[in-house]
C-alpha cells in the first residue's frame, strides 16, 4: 500500500511538473516590449523591460506587452488656422492631412506603464494635435501652406518633438514625417478669389490712374515745350526786326548824309551859292522825285535857244 502511495505521488508530481513547466513560460514577440505582471495580484514589474524572446517567469506570470515597431498614425483633415499680423482677429481656416511614424523608447517602457498606461498613444496623438494647432496659429502664414511646404513640414515637426519632450514627457520619439494635402474650405477659397479678383479691380483702377497722371504730364510738358518754341520764335522775331529797323534806319541816314553831302558838293560844282538858288534846286529835286509827277526842265543854251529836256 506504501509502495503504490508512492508511485502515485510521484506520478502526480510528474504530471505537476510537466503541466508547471509550460504554463512557467511567456513569449514576447519580435514587433513587442514586455513587462511582467503578477496574474494574482495583478502588480507589474516596470524594473526590467523584455525585449523578443521566450522566459521562464512562472505559472503566476504574464506579460504586458507595448508594441516595440514603429506606430503609424494618420491624421486627416485635421483643422488649424493661419498666422495674422493682427491681433484682434484670427487667420484663415485650412484642414492639413499629416502622416507619421513614431517610436517607444525601450528604456522608459516601465514610465510609459505608471503614467499613462495603455493610454499613451491617445495622450501621444493629443499632444501632436495640439502642437500642430498652435505652430500653424503662430508661424505659418497663408502662402507658406502652398509656396513653402518643405519649410511647413519642418516647423510642424519640431513643433510635435517639442511637445512630446515638454515634462511630463511622454517617451517616445519621432521617426517618419510628412505633410499631406492642404485643402481650404469652400466658403474661405470663395473669399480669398474675391479678395484677388477686387485686388485685380484695384490695381487695374491705379494703373488707369497713373496712366491718366503720366497723360496729363506729357499734356503740361507739351504745352510747356510749345510755349518755350513760341517764345523763342517771337524772341527771334523781335531780334530780326530789331536788326532789320537798325539796319534800315542806318542806311536811310547812310542815304541821307550821302544826299546832302552830294547836294553840297554839287552846289559847289555848278556855283550856286545862294541860299535862295539852292532852296529852288531842293525844290526842283524833290518834285523830280515824285513818281506821280511829270516834270520837264527848261532852260537856256549857249547858242539862246530854249530847251527842254525831261526831268
Amino acid at each position: 500500500m506504501r509502495k503504490q502511495a508512492g508511485i502515485c505521488l510521484a506520478i502526480t508530481g510528474v504530471l505537476f511538473v510537466v503541466i508547471l513547466i509550460p504554463l512557467s513560460f511567456s513569449y514576447v514577440d519580435y514587433y513587442d516590449y514586455g513587462l511582467v505582471q503578477r496574474k494574482s495580484t495583478g502588480s507589474v514589474d516596470t524594473t526590467r523591460i523584455y525585449s523578443n524572446g521566450r522566459y521562464l517567469v512562472g505559472p503566476d506570470n504574464k506579460f504586458i506587452k507595448y508594441q516595440a515597431d514603429a506606430h503609424l498614425e494618420h491624421l486627416n483633415s485635421l483643422g488649424v488656422f493661419s498666422a495674422t499680423t493682427s491681433n484682434v482677429s484670427i487667420g484663415l481656416a485650412f484642414q492639413v492631412d499629416v502622416d507619421f511614424t513614431f517610436f517607444l523608447i525601450e528604456e522608459e517602457i516601465g514610465s510609459i506603464h505608471q503614467e499613462q498606461a495603455r493610454n499613451y498613444e491617445r495622450v501621444i496623438m493629443s499632444r501632436a494635435e495640439e502642437a500642430l494647432k498652435n505652430v500653424a496659429a503662430r508661424e505659418v502664414s497663408f502662402s507658406d501652406f502652398f509656396q513653402a511646404r518643405k519649410r511647413v513640414e519642418a516647423v510642424f515637426r519640431a513643433a510635435v518633438e517639442e511637445r512630446w519632450e515638454t515634462p511630463p514627457s511622454l517617451h517616445c520619439k519621432m521617426d517618419q514625417f510628412h505633410l499631406g494635402r492642404v485643402r481650404i474650405p469652400d466658403s474661405v477659397a470663395a473669399k480669398q478669389l474675391e479678395s484677388r479678383v477686387q485686388n485685380e479691380r484695384n490695381g487695374r483702377e491705379q494703373f488707369l490712374q497713373d496712366a491718366q497722371i503720366e497723360r496729363e504730364m506729357t499734356t503740361v510738358e507739351v504745352n510747356k515745350i510749345d510755349l518755350e518754341t513760341q517764345k523763342a520764335l517771337r524772341t527771334a522775331r523781335a531780334r530780326a526786326s530789331l536788326v532789320r529797323t537798325k539796319a534800315q534806319a542806318e542806311a536811310r541816314l547812310l542815304r541821307a548824309q550821302a544826299g546832302i553831302n552830294g547836294t553840297r558838293r554839287l552846289l559847289e560844282a555848278v556855283g550856286i551859292e545862294t541860299q535862295e538858288h539852292a532852296t529852288a534846286y531842293g525844290y526842283i529835286k524833290t518834285l523830280r522825285n515824285r513818281p506821280q509827277l511829270d516834270l520837264a526842265v527848261s532852260y537856256l543854251s549857249d547858242n539862246g535857244i530854249v530847251r527842254t529836256a525831261p526831268a
